[in-house]
């Protein structure tokens, strides 16, 4: 959902396809300035950017004649919506039918256009019978703005979809599947680096092993997993940084700060993590450190002589 920033600006991550007609989108970061009329997106958070970075594209609010529900111009983009501006589409993908339509409301009311809404209400209800209509193929598992989506197939849709470049499950996360450990949690965050305090765009996955984080949803391997053993605590960030939705990962030997793209999204990691790592500590009991098991007191021996050894310069010699 996108959210409004410190200067009451609403912003939040969208993919968008900056170049028409090429059916190729990426991840980019809006921000909707009601106040100076503008709707522009840059490469990722300006906080995250250098100082006096110029977005990628600037929008006019009062050169926006559109905006509407593109899911009919773009069938196989889900949660698709387009603004016409300047003679031109913008086709962007939202994370969800939430995001979808709080970005469709809040530009509508910045550039004080009206949408019917019974347009947006019926293709929503088609989607919704087509999910409860069972699929002869099965369903394919995607990464779609970010989050793991189901979408029903039939068996000769592998090839045209390979053909679209769509994005899928990484080899390790099949792996996982195959053995019943779905992920828990998915999605994009912002992370501070361990050494040098740069922040990197990671996909992040949840599962019932631990936290992962990758280069990309793409990746076979992340750069690193948390393991669930090591997580002591989770929370919201309140320190100095001038960063929203952040929130902190405390383990054993390192604090990890994760920033997410929005207050719900944050609250969902939050929730999500804290409640794997108390399942897991309610089915794997943890023994303290320095304790002995039952079975090796009971085991321990001792020597009957062993309270009587002589020291070394003593033995051989008769008392």
């Amino acid at each position: 959902m996108p959210y409004l920033d410190r200067r009451g600006r609403t912003c939040g991550f969208l993919d968008i396809e900056e170049k028409e007609r090429s059916g190729k989108f990426l991840r980019r970061y809006l921000l909707l300035d009601k106040a100076a009329g503008l709707l522009e997106y840059y490469m990722d958070n300006p906080l995250n950017l250098p100082d006096g970075t110029a977005p990628v594209c600037q929008i006019n609010l009062s050169y926006i004649q559109q905006v509407f529900d593109a899911r009919k111009q773009r069938p196989k983009i889900e949660f698709c919506f387009a603004i016409l501006a300047n003679s031109r589409h913008y086709f962007m993908q939202a994370n969800d039918e939430n995001d979808m339509d709080g970005w469709v409301d809040s530009i509508n009311n910045a550039s004080k256009i009206t949408v019917p809404k019974k347009n947006i209400q019926r293709v929503t209800k088609q989607d919704e019978d087509m999910e409860r209509t069972p699929c002869p193929g099965g369903y394919r598992a995607e990464i779609v703005g970010g989050m793991v989506v189901k979408t029903p197939i039939e068996m000769s849709d592998s090839d045209s979809d390979a053909e679209n470049g769509k994005s899928r499950v990484s080899p390790s996360t099949r792996k996982k599947l195959a053995l019943g450990l779905k992920p828990v949690k998915t999605g994009f965050c912002v992370k501070q680096g361990a050494v040098v305090k740069n922040w990197k765009r990671r996909y992040f996955v949840l599962d019932h092993e631990g936290l992962s984080y990758y280069k990309s949803n793409t990746d076979t391997d992340p750069i690193k997993m948390i393991s669930l053993l090591d997580i002591l605590h989770v929370k919201s960030y309140s320190g100095d940084l001038p960063r929203d939705n952040l929130f902190e990962v405390i383990t054993t030997n390192r604090t990890f700060l994760v920033q997410a793209d929005s207050p719900e999204e944050m609250e969902a990691w939050i929730k999500a993590i804290t409640d794997t790592v108390n399942s897991f500590r309610k089915e794997c009991p943890i023994q303290r450190k320095g304790s002995i098991p039952e079975s090796r007191r009971r085991t321990r021996h001792h020597s009957p002589d062993s309270r009587q050894t002589l020291p070394r310069h003593l033995r051989g010699t008769q008392v």
